[in-house]
């Protein structure tokens, strides 16, 4: 038992360095590709000699002023290069022997990045260290309660979209990018609008899991008992608007997902009301009725209680407009469908 706990905690512990050492390079490969730039201050220590080790700023024109050989210009080079150039100016000028330098970047101020939208302290920032995305958004307070999470990074390499549920929610490294400065980091409202014929119209987030059209009619309560089972969505794509008419009733009683499109801020989702059929004359219950789908002139009439004793199925009269708006009088047959705003006119018989 002794010897399994033994080697139980040996190799927790192999892991626990495995992990950490794989963290450690990363870092470390990530920091050597850095670029020096004015502000950043270096710890310099040159080995066997704690005389000439200093810890010192990067001017404003990109120089540091280093013992016994002066100003060096070390803007645009990463610290190993730095530590080459003082090395050999040392050496050059018979200073120290085979010089061994290291310089470390204890703050990186030479590189701000811009945070904005909804986080809780939006502005700009400093790149203390080499940093991803997670760690400047902590830095600015994540974002806020209408904040999505969504975020769009802006350099000159040009424009990312990321999303945060993959990061945090799925530990997805590969969409926790590495900022180099320079960058302008964009966190989107909750700005999804939904509209129209829903039981809670409103602005809702692209966040928790919320992010197809079904996603978001499900948040607004889903369609109204008046609204249409084709939602209009209205979007932006590569930068140009586009529309798409989506039959939620396909959608769903088929599982069709080509047609359950992802939604993005700035989207709206639109359920218009469902088209009418207006039954008057000798029925049961007058009025208008939602054309269901594939309705007849029979199911119209059904809706609308069925005719009254003294109505007749012979010559209903039919008001139709066409495509210019004219209108048109019409005796349809009763397997006819019925169309959007038809008014049916169910006459007296007369014997």
């Amino acid at each position: 038992m002794l010897m399994f706990k033994n080697r139980l905690q040996f190799f927790l512990v192999s892991m626990l360095a495995l992990v950490l050492g794989c963290w450690l390079n990363a870092a470390m490969a990530e920091e050597a590709n850095y670029l020096l730039g004015s502000g950043d201050l270096l710890k310099i220590t040159v080995y066997n000699n704690p005389d000439l080790s200093l810890e010192t700023r990067v001017g404003e024109h990109g120089m540091i002023r280093f013992p016994l050989i002066g100003e060096v210009q070390v803007e645009g080079i990463t610290s190993t290069a730095a530590e080459l150039k003082i090395a050999k100016l040392l050496e050059a000028g018979d200073f120290v022997k085979q010089p061994q330098i290291n310089i470390l970047v204890t703050q990186f101020q030479s590189k701000m990045i811009s945070v904005l939208g909804s986080v809780l302290k939006p502005g700009r920032y400093p790149l203390e260290r080499a940093s991803n995305l997670s760690d400047l958004l902590a830095l600015a307070g994540g974002p806020t309660v209408d904040g999505s999470d969504l975020v769009t990074i802006t350099s000159k390499a040009g424009r990312t979209e990321l999303d945060l549920h993959n990061i945090v929610g799925k530990g997805d490294g590969a969409e926790n990018i590495a900022l180099t400065g320079g960058e302008i980091v964009y966190v989107h409202a909750r700005d999804v609008s939904v509209i129209g014929q829903v039981n809670r119209p409103g602005k809702y987030a692209v966040t928790g899991g919320v992010r197809t059209l079904g996603d978001f009619l499900s948040v607004a309560g889903g369609i109204s008992p008046s609204g249409s089972d084709t939602v209009t969505v209205t979007t932006m794509r590569d930068g140009k608007q586009q529309r798409y008419e989506v039959d939620i009733d396909n959608l769903f009683r088929t599982g069709n997902n080509s047609a359950n499109i992802e939604l993005t801020s700035g989207d709206t989702v639109y359920v218009p009301r469902a088209p009418m059929v207006y039954v008057y004359g000798e029925v049961q219950r007058p009025g208008s009725f939602r054309i269901e789908r594939n309705m007849t002139v029979t199911q119209a009439l059904a809706q609308a209680g069925g005719l009254t004793p003294r109505g007749t199925k012979r010559n209903i009269q039919l008001d139709r407009r066409d495509a210019k708006g004219n209108l048109q009088k019409l005796t349809p047959e009763l397997s006819d469908l019925v169309q959007q705003d038809d008014v049916l006119y169910v006459q007296e018989s007369w014997f």
